[in-house]
C-alpha cells in the first residue's frame, strides 16, 4: 500500500494505516510462530536433553560431574584448559541451570544442580545416564 506523506495530514488515513500495518504483523506473528512449531521437536529423551549442551562446555559439565564439587581450577586440570576459560564456562552452566555455586572463603566451589523442580532432575539424570553410556562403551 503506498501512501503519500499528505495522506497523513486526515486523521483517519493514518489510523487506517496503522490498522492495515497492524493486522500484517499479526499475520506475520502466527506465521513465524506456526513455522517455530513445525521446526522445534519436543526433546524427551535425557541423553538428547543433556546433548543440548554446547559442545565447548560439556566437557567442564562432565568433569564437574566427576569432582562432584569443585573449582575452575580443579576443573581445568581435567579438561587441560585454562582457568579463565574454565571459570566462563562453569558461570555458563551456572546460569543455565545445570551448575549450583558456593562460595567458601575466597574460592567458589561448583556443583551439579540437585533441585527439586522437574527441569533440573532431567538434567543430573541426564549427566549421569551419560556417564554410564561412556563407562560402559570405553571401560
Amino acid at each position: 500500500m503506498l501512501i503519500i506523506m499528505s495522506d497523513f495530514h486526515n486523521n483517519n488515513g493514518i489510523l487506517e494505516y496503522l490498522s492495515d500495518i497492524n493486522e500484517r504483523l499479526k499475520l506475520l506473528e502466527l506465521r513465524i510462530a506456526d513455522l517455530e512449531a513445525r521446526n522445534s521437536l519436543a526433546i524427551n529423551d535425557k541423553m538428547a536433553v543433556f546433548l543440548t549442551v554446547p559442545d565447548s562446555i560439556r566437557k567442564s559439565l562432565f568433569a564437574v560431574s566427576k569432582l562432584t564439587s569443585c573449582t575452575a581450577d580443579e576443573v581445568s586440570e581435567i579438561t587441560g584448559r585454562h582457568r579463565s576459560i574454565e571459570n566462563k564456562y562453569l558461570n555458563e552452566l551456572y546460569r543455565a541451570g545445570w551448575l549450583e555455586r558456593e562460595r567458601k572463603g575466597k574460592k567458589i566451589y561448583y556443583s551439579l544442580s540437585k533441585k527439586v523442580d522437574n527441569k533440573d532432575n532431567e538434567h543430573w539424570s541426564a549427566v549421569e545416564e551419560v556417564e554410564n553410556k561412556l563407562d560402559q562403551l570405553l571401560g
